[in-house]
């Protein structure tokens, strides 16, 4: 399958306000820590 074959966004996807200083820290805290979870993730090809 070539890339253009491929959905361009991830499923699930939904965009999302962010309201408060709070918030926006969380999700800082997620992009930080999101890619070391990456092995283990069921869309990394390396786990099909």
């Amino acid at each position: 399958m070539n890339r253009s074959e491929r959905p361009f966004w991830q499923r699930n996807y939904y965009e999302h306000i962010i309201r408060d200083e709070d918030e926006l820290n969380i999700i800082r805290q997620y992009i930080r820590d999101n890619p070391l979870k990456w092995d283990q993730d069921p869309d990394n090809p390396a786990n099909r």
